[in-house]
């Protein structure tokens, strides 16, 4: 009996060993299989926020660099217009600094051909530029002249200025050079630049 019993036992524990043995495979394959589902998932769920990430940091980029080129062409223009404002104050200083003949021979080639009377003003920038002699020599070999120098000076301004009661002839180089300026920016910033989209940063 005690064998019997022994036996039953031991077959007992065996068909529980096997039977725990099979749930245990069960339960482990069905745990595995759901890790895998999980982990496929998640790995795909996972290369969506890669993705997503990624995109938005080539967002990100693109608009920062975009930023940056914007920036910096806006800067090579503020330069490039800056060089032509700066070529034609240089021009100015130029005419400023010129010599008592060549101011003098400036004037008489301006009043050649005139007619009536004016009023002669200096800019103050150029006061003693006019030599007296290219003056009486302007006036004596045209019958039809007559200027009068004024006493008075343009403030701030280099060259001269004839005005009678209707015509104002500007020879003052400020203005004289701003007008250039006006009509040849393109044509100098062309000959400079030449198609200023080539230097644009893309």
């Amino acid at each position: 009996m005690k064998t019997g019993g022994q036996a039953i036992a031991r077959i007992i524990n065996e068909d529980a060993h096997r039977h725990g043995n099979e749930r245990y495979s069960h339960i482990k394959n069905t745990i595995d299989s759901e890790i895998d589902i999980e982990n496929a998932i998640r790995h795909e769920e996972s290369e969506k926020e890669r993705e997503v990430l990624r995109k938005h940091n080539n967002h990100e980029y693109m608009r920062r660099l975009e930023y940056q080129r914007s920036r910096l062409n806006r800067e090579l223009l503020v330069y490039q217009h800056d060089l032509i404002d700066e070529i034609f104050a240089l021009a100015v200083e130029k005419l400023r600094e010129i010599s008592t003949a060549e101011f003098s021979e400036m004037f008489k080639t301006a009043v050649k051909g005139l007619k009536g009377s004016f009023i002669l003003y200096l800019g103050e920038l150029s006061d003693g530029k006019l030599d007296g002699r290219a003056l009486d020599e302007a006036v004596n070999t045209n019958a039809r002249l007559k200027i009068a120098l004024s006493s008075d000076k343009i403030p701030q301004k280099s060259g001269f200025l004839l005005m009678d009661d209707r015509v104002e002839y500007n020879h003052l180089f400020e203005d004289l050079v701003e007008d250039i300026k006006g009509e040849r920016s393109a044509a100098i910033f062309k000959e400079i630049f030449g198609n200023s989209t080539d230097w644009m940063f893309t």
